[in-house]
This record gives C-alpha cells, structure tokens and sequence, in this order.
C-alpha cells in the first residue's frame, strides 16, 4: 500500500494525474489577527491561472501584496511577498467561508485571518 500511495503523490507531482476541483476564485473581506494581537480589515482577489491561483491583497491603507496559492474549494496553501519579507499562509473552506493562520517566513508566531465572500 505505501508503495502505491508513493507512486501516486509522485504522478500526481509530476502532473500525470489532474483532479476536477472546484474554484475558489472571487472577491473575499478580511478581518485578520497579526502575531502581536492587533488586528485589522483587507481584501482579497482570488483568480484561477493555470493550476494555481493569484491572490492580490488590498490592506485597508490601499496597499497591494501579492500572492499564489495551490489547492482547491476547501484548502489553498499561500505563499505571497509583503515589501522584503515573504510568507506562508493555510487557509480552510467552512461554513461559506476561509479561516487559517498565516507567518512571515522565520517567524516563531502566526497571525490568524477570515475570509468573508463579498
């Protein structure tokens, strides 16, 4: 069984496989936690492109961070770049909504963040 399920992660890697999975492309509000417990509001555009997705982040100053994600209508794996720092994100589909965590990379805290349709 574990030889099996190695030789599936690695076609599945290697792009052999590909899975019909449903899009989490639109418009969402953020209302996020940082490590130190301040929060604040965004938003965030998520688009298909390929077998990725591009996120662009509008903090509520009007600044634009970028971002790509792999996954599907109920987990995205983020990485994006905010000014000289890059970073990593989890989010989770529930209820209509995402919820996560989010860190700087070399970070020892995580900020938490909730993604509201618009």
């Amino acid at each position: 069984m574990k030889l099996n399920t190695i030789w599936l992660a690695g076609l599945m890697i290697a792009g052999q496989i590909s899975f019909a999975c449903a899009d989490p492309s639109g418009n969402y509000d953020i209302a996020g936690t940082n490590p130190d417990g301040n929060t604040y509001e965004a938003t965030v555009l998520v688009a298909k492109i390929g077998d990725t997705f591009s996120l662009t982040y509008t903090l509520d100053d009007g600044t634009k961070l970028q971002g790509t994600a792999i996954g599907d209508d109920t987990v995205l794996a983020i990485g994006y770049i905010q000014e000289d720092t890059s970073g990593v994100g989890l989010m989770f589909s529930e209820d209509g909504k995402w919820h996560g965590v989010w860190s700087y990379l070399g970070s020892k805290t995580m900020g938490m963040e909730t993604w509201t349709p618009q």
